[in-house]
């Protein structure tokens, strides 16, 4: 019996440690499972209030690790980290040139209108220079383009000033205009209107008001209660071009739009003397 009673509480403890073993084992299991829930609960880094982030990639969609981005023609500047992302945590507001570049690509620039408590994303694309292309000439002209973003970026200066407007790539896309004269109407000050042609060839003139009070050119309206009508110039992208050319230009093909509907300089530009305000096309030119 004392043996029988012996094997019997060796077999009952067998049972307990197995038990006790399966029990361990599910719940190794149970946290295996939901450690990855609660890792993927944790909140990220805190973003700021206003901040203006994004990637750097390649043709191939593929993140850029220390790429220099900056906001050209201000003291901001960062570059991306080992998954492309960059960060700039308060940036200034309104229409801003957002510019990536690294040694090799050529540099890509994206407009953007930076407004309080935004959480604007962008992406932006760094193609290779041909190899075909001397190390100098690559220089030559990756610094060119850089001239140019810098430049923009001095030109929207008139619009945080006055009463310019920034129409970027992303609200060109949302409103499909059919052309530039539907994209910009509605800026206050200044008309544009197709003068002839049925499709989109026919020819664009856009207007701002002046006093009549002669050479000096100032925007409004004359003592006698009349205005002036003085022609805009059209640029794509800093070349002056006519209003019969714009009238064949393709508003999907735009990166952005610039107007100036005042009597101002503007950096970077040829102006005519009378200065009658200006509308800048920026193309996907490389």
């Amino acid at each position: 019996m004392d043996q029988f009673t012996q094997t019997l509480g060796r077999a009952r403890g067998g049972v307990r440690s197995a038990t006790a073993t399966r029990v361990r084992c599910v719940g190794v299991a149970m946290a295996l499972l939901i450690m990855p829930a609660l890792l993927w609960a944790q909140p990220g880094p805190p973003r700021s209030r206003d901040e203006l982030v994004g990637w750097v990639v390649d043709a191939a969609g593929k993140p850029m690790g220390d790429a220099e981005v900056l906001i050209a023609g201000t003291s901001y500047t960062t570059r991306s980290n080992a998954k492309g992302f960059w960060r700039f945590a308060d940036p200034p507001t309104g229409p801003h040139v957002v510019l990536a570049r690294q040694i090799g690509y050529v540099p890509y620039q994206r407009e953007v209108n930076v407004v309080r408590s935004s959480k604007d994303t962008l992406s932006l694309l760094l193609r290779r220079y041909p190899r075909t292309l001397s190390t100098v000439e690559v220089t030559a002209k990756a610094n060119s383009a850089t001239a140019t973003a810098v430049a923009q970026g001095q030109r929207l200066i008139q619009m945080r000033v006055g009463a310019g407007r920034l129409y970027t790539r992303e609200y060109i896309l949302e409103t499909r205009p059919y052309s530039i004269a539907e994209l910009v109407q509605g800026v206050p000050g200044m008309t544009i209107q197709r003068l002839r042609g049925n499709g989109t060839d026919g020819e664009v003139v856009a207007t701002i008001s002046r006093n009549r009070g002669g050479a000096s050119g100032n925007q409004g309206v004359g003592n006698d209660g009349f205005s002036n009508p003085c022609p805009m110039q059209f640029f794509l992208d800093t070349s002056p071009i006519e209003g019969d050319q714009v009238g064949r230009l393709d508003p999907s093909m735009f990166r952005s739009v610039e107007v100036y509907p005042m009597n101002v300089v503007i950096p970077g530009l040829p102006q005519r003397a009378d200065r009658c305000g200006a509308i800048v096309i920026n193309s996907f030119r490389r």
